[in-house]
């Protein structure tokens, strides 16, 4: 109930003792106007009663309506201020989100660093891999020239060693005309006679002439396979024979190992089939041709 309703209410129970009271005056000018009075009276006492009921009501209403309204602004007071808490609550939110999308700005601006660095390092990888490949096929000509070196310098060893095995031949050579020199005769095989020194000799036909020994080194040995440091340009041919031995030491005497049967003849080189062995045959070894054994011994 409004307050405009409990004051109308309130005007109205007034006018309705005025009139009450009109009444009584009306009807005290008539014959029962005492009766009149006090019938009057006592609905004016009960029209009074109501009234202040009515007031009383309307009061204890109005209290309530004000304790209600006090009620809905203490209420109203609270959701302003939840309001304002939620506000700067939203502000708050507002104030992080935009430092988180800052954040995210940066965050993506240092992933495209990164990406770019990336890119980077995938090139100089590109570029290692490129030079390491080109290192190794440079290692591997290196190691094919070093082969090729080795295969030379055992190709020149060789021919050192032939070399030296000719110079001690002519030496032997040399050493037996000087001393056939010496001796100032030169003795002829089948009694041919005797030549004075100076005096060229000449050898009958038929008669076996001394050559000088082929001397080489075992250069490899695999599968009853050897390959020794002499070859044609040494006068090795294919067929020749030579005896394998191992020198002996401190003036001991030599060890013979086998017999070798070359079958494959090069300049400076031969290999052939070892046909007989009383020993291990092993890198290092001397060979020296059969031919000359027989005749020199």
């Amino acid at each position: 109930m409004s307050v405009l309703t409990k004051v109308f209410i309130v005007l109205l129970a007034v006018l309705s003792i005025a009139m009450a009271m009109f009444t009584v005056a009306a009807f005290s000018q008539q014959e029962n106007w005492r009766q009149s009075a006090e019938d009057w009276r006592s609905a004016a006492v009960s029209e009074q009663a109501k009234s202040r009921s009515v007031a009383a009501n309307a009061a204890l209403e109005a209290q309530n309506a004000l304790a209600r309204h006090l009620s809905d602004l203490e209420e109203v007071n609270d959701l302003r201020a939840q309001i304002g808490e939620k506000e700067r609550e939203l502000a708050k939110l507002e104030t992080d989100y935009a430092a988180e999308k800052n954040l995210l700005i940066v965050a993506q601006g240092s992933v495209s660093s990164l990406s770019d660095h990336m890119k980077l390092l995938e090139t100089a990888r590109t570029r290692d891999s490129e030079f390491l490949a080109k290192l190794s096929r440079r290692n591997s000509e290196l190691e094919r020239l070093n082969v090729d070196l080795n295969d030379r310098v055992k190709e020149l060893t060789s021919g050192v060693a032939m070399a030296q095995s000719q110079i001690r031949a002519l030496r032997e050579q040399i050493e037996s005309v000087s001393r056939d020199q010496v001796a100032g005769v030169t003795q002829i095989p089948g009694g041919a006679g005797i030549v004075q020194a100076g005096v060229p000799s000449v050898t009958p036909a038929g008669t076996p002439t001394v050559t000088s020994p082929i001397r080489g080194e075992v250069t490899e040995v695999k599968d009853g396979l050897a390959s020794i440091s002499v070859g044609s340009a040494d006068g090795v041919v294919e067929g020749m024979t030579f005896l394998l031995y191992r020198p002996g030491n401190g003036g001991s005497k030599p060890m013979y190992l086998g017999t070798l049967r070359v079958t494959r003849v090069e300049a400076n080189a031969c290999a052939g089939n070892v046909e007989t062995s009383e020993g291990r045959i092993q890198v290092g070894d001397l060979a020296r041709d059969e031919a000359s054994f027989a005749l020199r011994g």
